[in-house]
């Protein structure tokens, strides 16, 4: 597409496709105008960005989906101290796992499940919000949720050490450990469901 076709979305990446078409809500014929755009993404690879607006309803549609895939992997990485949770990045994507078998939780996508890209601090707040969200919802799960969340605390106040693992079907998610501590990062090919 030419710069003057490619609108509002010039450098952003490649418009592979631009549609007016039926609003899948409103059913205004024309209004949804729909825009998929190629793009390399630091750490993602090559990626689809499908963006979606009706001019006559407001409803807004947004996704991405992953152009390339990568191996199945696995990254361990040994926490040891505030620094580790501070500075040690967290990119997760839609397929990515994140578990901690020495806290004893596990973050597994759904079929909605949205990437992110946090510090492990961030994402260890993150787990405290949805172990929140479990003691209301889960009356016998209470005191053990009490718990877990009081134990997380005590890690973003004075660190402490256990194992981080991030697995991903599709090669996409991966763990940053600060600089100089690269050497606590391991890194494996894993198996899926469908491999012998």
């Amino acid at each position: 597409m030419s710069g003057d076709e490619a609108g509002p979305y010039v450098g952003i990446g490649d418009v592979v496709t631009r549609v007016e078409a039926r609003c899948p809500v409103c059913m205004v014929e024309g209004a949804f105008n729909y825009v998929d755009l190629l793009y390399d993404a630091p750490y993602y690879g090559k990626v689809l960005i499908s963006v979606g607006r009706c001019g006559s309803c407001g409803y807004r549609f947004f996704d991405i989906l992953y152009a390339d895939a990568g191996e199945p992997v696995r990254y361990t990485y040994l926490v040891e101290d505030l620094i580790d949770v501070a500075r040690t990045m967290i990119i997760r994507s839609k397929t990515g796992a994140i578990h901690s078998p020495d806290l004893g939780f596990s973050l597994e996508p759904g079929p909605y499940a949205e990437p992110f890209i946090t510090t492990l601090e961030g994402f260890l707040y993150r787990v405290v919000d949805y172990a929140e969200r479990l003691m209301v919802t889960n009356e016998e799960a209470r005191d053990r949720v009490g718990q877990f969340i009081e134990g997380v605390h005590r890690i973003l106040e004075a660190g402490s050490t256990f194992r981080i693992v991030v697995e991903d079907p599709e090669g996409k998610s991966i763990i940053v450990p600060p600089p100089g501590r690269e050497w606590k990062l391991t890194k494996e090919t894993i198996k899926t469901s469908g491999e012998d």
